[in-house]
């Protein structure tokens, strides 16, 4: 692998000397000599750490593990595949005969692992033998994560209690004892709350108190039902692995002479010319035809504007102004002087002899109790309210077309 890597790297050199031999005059020449060495040494440093990272693949103890139990930097499964650079000190993991993920805490011995988060760096830990409770009996947890780099996640005092079956029989509390560490005579259970076995000294006997890593309970009653949950722990160095992964990114050390570590082949986020040219095109091209939209509308709209003005005065200047009319009427005090009188029963008219039944200028039939208006001379008879507005627009009879009074002294 390092010899096909290098190859790779063979054209980079033959660029370089060949943009030497390509220079023309001796400055660039001399320039380019003293700016040679630098330029060396950092592309060696680069191929450097791109190899180490490039190296470190990640392992797995069998493909059909979840993914979830994938190894990568800092831990490292411990074989010949790989060189010890691969890992950081103290992160060692095995695999065992069932091709299990386990790994080997100093003074404590050898557990399960369930799940490894590299962005939280947490480790969660379960016991092979599926009863916990007793490993940690019998290990003493203080000194689980003595010479190692994890700390606990959670941490909760426990005490331990040997009880006889009349003690669960007669318990309230619905208490399940520990199945691994339980015969068919006794029960062990754990719990935070020492006072649930006061009244019950004489069924129980206290085994010990132990510092517990277990994660947490939703209730009081979970929290001393069986104590089957798992190990949570977490590591502080190195701590820049977490924000790497999270940030997709591959962490591993950044050379063979310390322990400094780095994060290699992040994705890049910064835009291309070309992502940045379409990314211009696409805010460009609808800027312009708004624009262009805009601009439409608003000569159309002054073009239509002016074409009415012009349209206006031409109108104008070709209809020739029509004379306007006077209105001729009598005024209101004169035709107040004019008679009227109501219709009796009979509606019998003041000129019979003219025959109407009806008013000429609503064309409405005279009935009984109608006030009527008489034009003088002519003697023809109309609702007054009809001849009123009659004659304050004409000054002539309705019927015969003559001109009545104008003044009231002539009607006197």
């Amino acid at each position: 692998m390092a010899n096909s890597q290098n190859q790779k790297h063979i054209p980079k050199i033959e660029f370089i000397f060949l943009k030497f031999t390509n220079m023309q005059t001796p400055n660039k020449q001399i320039f380019f000599l003293l700016f040679l060495p630098f330029l060396i040494t950092t592309k060696c440093k680069e191929n450097t750490q791109n190899n180490l990272s490039d190296l470190c693949l990640t392992q797995v103890c069998s493909f059909h593990e979840p993914v979830i139990r994938r190894v990568k930097f800092p831990f490292i499964i411990i074989n010949d595949s790989l060189p010890s650079s691969c890992g950081y000190p103290g992160f060692d993991l095995l695999c065992n005969g069932d091709d299990k993920l386990q790994i080997h805490l100093p003074n404590s011995g050898v557990f399960s692992i369930k799940e490894i988060d590299y962005v939280k760096q947490e480790l969660l830990l379960n016991d092979p033998g599926n009863c916990l409770p007793r490993r940690l009996l019998a290990l003493n947890y203080s000194k689980v994560v003595v010479d190692s780099p994890f700390n606990p996640v959670f941490e909760q005092d426990y005490v331990f209690y040997n009880c006889s079956n009349e003690f669960f029989n007669s318990s309230d509390d619905q208490i399940r004892p520990i199945k691994c560490l339980s015969g068919e005579n006794y029960g062990v259970f754990a719990t935070p709350l020492e006072k649930i076995v006061k009244g019950n000294s004489s069924l129980c006997r206290k085994i010990g108190i132990i510092k517990g890593p277990f994660r947490p309970r939703s209730s009081e009653m979970d929290s001393f039902s069986n104590l089957e949950g798992d190990i949570g722990l977490t590591w502080a160095q190195p701590r820049e692995c977490g924000e790497c992964y999270r940030r997709s990114g591959k962490c591993g050390f950044k050379s063979n002479s310390n322990f400094e570590v780095g994060c290699f082949n992040l994705p890049r986020r910064d835009f291309t010319r070309g992502s940045i040219l379409a990314l211009t095109l696409s805010f460009a091209i609808p800027l312009l035809l708004v624009t262009f939209c805009i601009t439409y509308i608003c000569i159309k709209k002054k073009c239509s504007r002016r074409r009415t003005t012009l349209e206006s005065h031409t109108l104008a200047s070709t209809v020739t102004p029509q004379p306007r009319r006077v209105i001729h009427g009598l005024d209101q005090s004169i035709i107040e002087s004019y008679p009227k009188v109501v219709l009796g029963e009979s509606r019998r008219l003041p000129k019979p002899a003219t025959g109407e039944k009806n008013c000429p200028i609503c064309l409405g039939e005279y009935l009984a109790k109608d006030i009527l208006r008489t034009i003088p001379n002519c003697g023809h008879c109309f609702h007054v309210d009809c001849v009123d507005e009659w004659l304050l627009l004409n000054a002539s009879c309705p019927v015969c077309r003559n001109s009545p009074p104008n003044t009231p002294e002539n009607n006197a």
